[in-house]
């Protein structure tokens, strides 16, 4: 009798409390919750005392009523709004296979998943209102979650998943994404929605936009049946950057291309598009945009240390200290202006041969695409060039005043319209001068500085360009010329430049300033710049970028890069150019990611040659 009284308390536990009025203790069961569940479980395996019936796909599930209602949210709302509540329940949308498993898991508190199935499941637990088998779903996925199933769970979590998840598995397919493209069978395997997806992607990295319609078309020839999805898919791809030659021979050898007005519609735009190289500029849009594109800081031209006018074009990464070859000009230029239009990089005038009375400028303009590394000249500017400054304004290009043939200085402003390839004259600045500043900040040319009539100005002067006038502002406080000018934020800085002491002697202008044109006042900035003139400035968000320049106190060039921080107001130096320069020219033109992938670093020569400025 002892024994079987041990017997029977096996899963039994004493808990102490304290007493009210008496002593006594309160016993619990471990056991008791499994064994309900098992005495349940056998009353469903026998069939006994079931009193409800779920439907799924014509497959009936003989249930008792009280554990439905008691682990199903549903089921408890169902059964409480009638007395006797229905015999049958069918269940749309829900297989009888994630019914089964669900129900499983109601009786027995353990649930079988697979991949496979795990979406049926899921549809059943979620339709059942079964939240600890939906949690259980959602957890056996993100354990799941790995390189060689991402993108089938990708697909699963954006038609059922939490933000998440989603966006975890989001993460592993982008890390993937070359890998998906590249294997025939696992890209054909893809989910349309997981494609759609990968197509949506700004960082395919090295794929070309040829290289994915290529695997958009590879999907779609997979299955007849996926023709349903070739206007969604191939609409995000962006036509007009794959080249005209492989478009045409798409619509020779793809009878879907042909077949589909919609398709065929975005080719032939795409067309239009490649038949008007140099209206380019004027039709930019989405479609036109390069993928995975950075903005990369662009170096062309530009005088070495022994006066060696440069024909290469050098391109940097963010911090600028990584400098890698881009390509080259049609021939060496230094004094020239470089200006970004519609996404192309613009290259004005200049001088093709050292010469410092500048006695041979050119009104040459060339374009560069970024999208394929190739250069077209445009239509030359009225007026050749040198010393002057040029910027894209109002959808169009402007070139400001400078050095003409013959050493001569002009006022003359000129407009370039990139739609009609043509030049035509713009309101001339008030005063003719050379070796100026610009900058374009709200839709506005500012124009300060420079060299005239024997003597360095400090005037600032602003383009209105919807009334095509000129308008004089408050001057710079201090005069210069050869300096830079950049806007950052709502203010604009002007850095560096030199300028004629009373014994006329060129002297560096170390003092900073910068402008603000809401209250047309220049303050100065209290860290002095580098020393130095004949650089390029330009902006990244709050910082400014000082590559290159001349140095009069050592009479020498440097390629040394300094990067200012304007909301902290302090320099640091990044690295340096791959050689040293002066006059040349800096933009940031947005690359696409496969052009950067596939260029080769460049290394600076160890020391920089002395030479005079």
């Amino acid at each position: 009798m002892i024994e079987d009284l041990s017997s029977q308390s096996k899963g039994l536990k004493m808990v102490s409390r304290e007493p009210k009025g008496a002593e006594g203790k309160l016993l619990t069961s471990d056991a008791h919750s499994l064994r309900i569940l098992e005495g349940a479980r056998s009353l469903r395996d026998q069939g006994a005392l079931c009193d409800v019936t779920l439907e799924a796909e014509g497959v009936r599930f003989p249930v008792h009523r009280v554990i439905l209602a008691s682990a199903s949210s549903y089921c408890r709302v169902l059964f409480a709004a009638a007395a006797e509540g229905p015999s049958v329940v069918p269940l749309g949308d829900v297989s009888a296979r994630g019914l089964g498993r669900v129900l499983d898991f109601v009786y027995a508190g353990r649930l079988e998943l697979v991949l496979a199935t795990l979406e049926e499941t899921l549809k059943a637990a979620e339709a059942l209102l079964v939240r600890d088998a939906v949690k259980l779903c959602f957890g056996f996925l993100d354990e799941a979650l790995g390189p060689d199933n991402c993108a089938e769970i990708l697909g699963i979590t954006r038609r059922c998943g939490p933000e998440e998840l989603r966006r975890k598995a989001a993460r592993h397919v982008g890390a993937r994404h070359r890998a998906l493209l590249r294997d025939r069978e696992e890209l054909v395997a893809l989910d349309e929605e997981v494609l759609r997806g990968i197509l949506e992607r700004s960082d395919l990295g090295r794929y070309s936009e040829a290289e994915l319609l290529r695997c958009v078309l590879q999907w779609l020839q997979h299955s007849p049946a996926r023709a349903r999805h070739s206007r969604d898919l191939l609409r995000r791809i962006r036509f007009p950057l794959v080249p005209a030659g492989h478009l045409q021979e798409l619509l020779r050898e793809s009878p879907l291309l042909k077949t589909d007005s919609h398709c065929f519609g975005l080719l032939q735009e795409a067309l239009a598009y490649h038949a008007q190289p140099y209206a380019q500029p004027a039709l930019q849009g989405p479609s036109t945009q390069v993928r995975c594109g950075s903005d990369g800081l662009v170096v062309v031209g530009g005088r070495t240390a022994d006066n060696k006018v440069c024909k290469e074009v050098w391109v940097s990464d963010e911090r600028c200290a990584t400098w890698r070859r881009l390509g080259e000009l049609c021939s060496p230029l230094y004094n020239h202006c470089a200006a970004v239009l519609g996404g192309f990089l613009f290259v004005l005038g200049g001088q093709h041969k050292f010469d410092p009375a500048g006695n041979q400028p050119t009104n040459e303009v060339f374009r560069y695409d970024p999208r394929d590394g190739t250069w077209l000249q445009v239509a030359g500017m009225l007026e050749k060039r040198t010393r002057f400054h040029a910027a894209a304004l109002a959808g169009q290009l402007m070139a400001v005043a400078g050095g003409t043939l013959r050493g001569r200085l002009t006022a003359g402003a000129e407009q370039y319209r990139p739609a009609e390839n043509r030049w035509e004259p713009a309101a001339p600045l008030p005063v003719a001068v050379a070796d100026h500043a610009g900058a374009t900040l709200q839709g506005i040319l500012y124009i300060a500085g420079g060299f005239s009539a024997g003597k360095t100005l400090r005037d600032l002067y602003s383009y209105l360009p919807r009334l095509q006038h000129w308008v004089p502002n408050r001057p710079m406080a201090f005069p210069r010329c050869d300096h830079a000018m950049a806007p950052a934020g709502d203010r604009i800085f002007c850095v560096g430049g030199r300028a004629l002491n009373p014994a006329q002697e060129w002297v560096h202008v170390n003092e900073m300033e910068c402008y603000s044109p809401a209250a047309d006042q220049w303050t100065a900035v209290k860290v002095s710049a580098p020393e130095r003139c004949q650089f390029s400035l330009s902006a990244r968000g709050s910082r400014l970028c000082v590559a290159g320049g001349g140095s009069l106190r050592s009479l020498s060039k440097t390629g040394d890069v300094s990067l200012y921080d304007c909301q902290a107001g302090r320099w640091e130096r990044a690295g340096a150019l791959p050689l040293p320069l002066v006059d040349h020219t800096a933009s940031l033109l947005t690359l696409p990611g496969e052009v950067l992938a596939g260029l080769a670093p460049e290394e600076r020569p160890r020391s920089p040659l002395p030479a005079s400025s």
